[in-house]
Parts: C-alpha cells; sequence; structure tokens
C-alpha cells in the first residue's frame, strides 16, 4: 500500500515536492511506493503536476487509489525501481485544501444553527457545494449562515489532524460532527480506526482530504446560490476570496 504523506500530518499536506521509488508501471500508470499527490475521493479532485527523473519526465493529469495510488500519467514512463521527484500543482492543491476546511466549517455552522445533515459535496477550485437534509432556508438565514462561517475565520481557530477509534466517536452525542448518521453507516465495519479533522471546539469529522492548518487560511465565505434539491434537501454553493 502506498504511503501517502498528507494523511499523518500537515507538514506532509503542504509538501509541494517529494521523493519516492518506483514500484510497478502499465501504460499511462505509475505505482510508487509514497506519494504526496491526493486522489481522488471525497468530494476532493485529484492533484495535478509532474513525476521528474534523470532520463524523462511525465505529467500526472489524474490520482486513483486501488490498494496502491495510480498516478495517471502524461508521457515517458520510468523504469521499475527508479527513484522519481514528485511535483505537486500547488496552485490547484492549496485551493482545494481551502475548499476542503471550507466545506467542513460551513457543514459545521448549518449543523449547529438548523440541526442539518451534510448528505453530499462537491469541492472545486473555484466554487463548491454542498447538500444538506433537512434544510430549507431563505437568502436572509443564509446570510446568517455567512456571517456565522467568516466569525470563525476571523477567529483563525486551529484544525488538527488526528486518529480516533470509530467507537470513540460514532453515536457520541458530546461530539458534533459534519459526519451525519446516514454517512456514518456508508463506512465499512470493518474500519475501526479513522483518520479525523478537529476545528477547534466547533467540529469533529472524519475525512481523508486535504486541510489548512487554520482557519485564517480559508479566506471569506460568500454564498453564491442556493437549490432546493427534493424534499427537504438544500444544496448551498459559495466561493472564497
Amino acid at each position: 500500500m502506498t504511503q501517502q504523506y498528507h494523511m499523518t500530518s500537515h507538514e506532509g499536506t503542504y509538501m509541494k515536492q517529494f521523493e519516492a521509488k518506483v514500484e510497478a508501471t502499465f501504460p499511462g500508470i505509475v505505482e510508487l511506493n509514497k506519494t504526496a499527490f491526493y486522489p481522488l475521493g471525497g468530494g476532493q479532485p485529484s492533484d495535478f503536476g509532474t513525476l521528474n527523473w534523470d532520463e524523462g519526465k511525465s505529467k500526472v493529469t489524474d490520482v486513483r487509489k486501488k490498494n496502491r495510488i495510480r498516478h495517471i500519467i502524461e508521457g515517458d514512463i520510468p523504469e521499475i525501481g527508479q527513484t522519481i521527484t514528485g511535483e505537486i500543482d500547488w496552485s490547484r492543491r492549496y485551493s482545494h485544501m481551502r475548499m476542503h476546511t471550507s466545506q467542513h466549517l460551513v457543514s459545521a455552522v448549518v449543523n449547529e444553527l438548523y440541526e442539518a445533515d451534510t448528505v453530499g459535496n462537491q469541492i472545486g477550485q473555484d466554487k463548491s457545494r454542498i447538500d444538506f437534509k433537512p434544510l430549507k432556508v431563505n437568502q436572509t438565514q443564509l446570510n446568517e449562515i455567512e456571517d456565522l462561517v467568516n466569525d470563525y475565520i476571523f477567529k483563525d481557530l486551529e484544525v488538527k489532524i488526528s486518529e480516533e477509534e470509530r467507537s470513540n466517536l460514532e453515536n457520541n452525542t458530546d461530539i458534533r460532527s459534519s459526519m451525519s448518521s446516514g454517512l456514518w453507516k456508508m463506512l465499512p465495519k470493518s474500519v475501526t480506526r479513522l483518520r479525523v479533522i478537529t476545528i477547534g471546539d466547533i467540529d469533529v469529522c472524519p475525512c481523508a482530504g486535504t486541510h489548512v492548518k487554520s482557519l485564517g487560511e480559508i479566506g471569506k465565505v460568500s454564498f453564491t446560490k442556493r437549490d432546493n434539491k427534493g424534499s427537504e434537501k438544500q444544496r448551498l454553493t459559495y466561493s472564497l476570496s
């Protein structure tokens, strides 16, 4: 299984360049023993970037996880055992970090104000969306959500990465989590230990995504759209500045 730098620390999350050994290759695919590239998943797009070595270079156009991490490439293919240098498209990566942390924050605030669960999300570089249920807010209420989200950002609360036993989090009424009871059930029972993202004292959420160190890095959240998506479900779309 490929070691993923971002999973254990913020230092790994902020890594722009790394060295690794090639473990396997297929047409258009390279597998490494370790990587700083984020694979598609959890509503977050994959990282882009390059793999470089003495004899060649390839462009990473997608990253997928299937046991090992599969780097989808265009260009040269390195030899098995070759040491490569990976470079992350940092602008894309950092945009997704800010967006993913803001998604957790917005989910926490909506849960705090309206007890609505997050039932879906899609993170982008320029805008992101979150689906909530049950929720139906008007523009005035949406403005109130925006104000509280930005108040938390102004406080620059710390964002922590840790590992926790699932049994200590699931159905724990002392912990408000933006992962709803429905989403808990989507996790296989075999998953007993979880990577957890904690924002100050306002949110605890199992997540394998990339995140900033503190809320001040997010900037300002501005809601741009609200859509009703069926019975008691509402989609909120926002951008960052």
